[in-house]
């Protein structure tokens, strides 16, 4: 009798602690995603959040190109933050900054001291297809991001433009 009320003081106290599973509670469990889930989640939440700013931008009178230019300006002062930046530097920043698509690639087709030229594709795009957020068109995306990072660039001194061509973005971003 001993023995039984010690462990079913232990299973009271476990409980209120929160120690045992929350199945045994709630009569369900939470999820637990996989590492390719996470990614995947996470990339379609944030190319929701892209075409919802733009989908609100539009709705207010304004154009993807515009709320680019706005969200670039506001990340200024991080990339200003950036030790040792220079055109490079930069275009590896972009690339970093885009690898949280799991397609992304990047080529970098000519490069100096004051001038980089490549080409990249696969961020986002293929969600873009996959359904109609907010009716943002495949153009104000890419203008968005266009338009973002001429922002940016302009705020550290470079000149950034690109263009679509086919399945890449084609971009040359140059000291001013």
């Amino acid at each position: 009798m001993k023995k039984s009320s010690v462990q079913i003081f232990c299973v009271v106290i476990l409980m209120s602690l929160n120690l045992l599973p929350q199945s045994d509670k709630k009569g369900f469990e939470l999820p637990k995603l996989t590492m390719e889930q996470r990614w995947e989640t996470a990339e379609g939440n944030l190319v929701y959040f892209i075409i919802s700013g733009i989908s609100y931008a539009k709705s207010k009178g304004q154009t993807a190109a515009e709320f680019g230019t706005w969200t670039g300006k506001i990340g200024c002062p991080y990339w200003k933050s950036i030790d040792s930046m220079n055109i490079s530097r930069f275009v590896q920043e972009i690339s970093a900054n885009k690898q949280q698509f799991r397609d992304f690639q990047m080529e970098i087709l000519e490069s100096s001291t004051s001038l980089v030229r490549g080409r990249m594709k696969g961020y986002g795009l293929n969600w873009l297809k996959m359904m109609d957020w907010g009716g943002v068109t495949q153009k104000e995306y890419e203008q968005f991001f266009s338009y973002k990072w001429m922002a940016i660039g302009d705020c550290l001194g470079y000149g950034y433009k690109q263009e679509v061509l086919g399945e890449w973005t084609y971009f040359t971003a140059k000291q001013k």
